[in-house]
């Protein structure tokens, strides 16, 4: 019983860290949209910041994989 709910904590954990990235990512996506619409960026300069940006958050993503591979190991 004990280890069932460990298991749907965890689930529940990645599940929330997974849901908090995407809308990140989102919220990125849009403010860069808003900052080329008002000239503060110009396309070529959101672009890099954009896949800089991505590129932070795949490696989050891929932290929160290997934490997720490490856990079912343990079970």
């Amino acid at each position: 019983m004990e280890k069932e709910a460990a298991a749907r904590e965890n689930v529940l954990e990645e599940l929330q860290a997974k849901c908090l990235l995407t809308d990140l990512k989102s919220k990125i996506i849009q403010t860069a949209c808003h900052l080329i619409d008002d000239g503060v960026y110009t396309r070529k300069d959101t672009a890099y910041a954009l896949l800089e940006l991505v590129a932070l958050i795949e490696l989050e993503e891929k932290k929160i994989r290997s934490d997720d591979v490490r856990l079912s190991a343990c079970e």
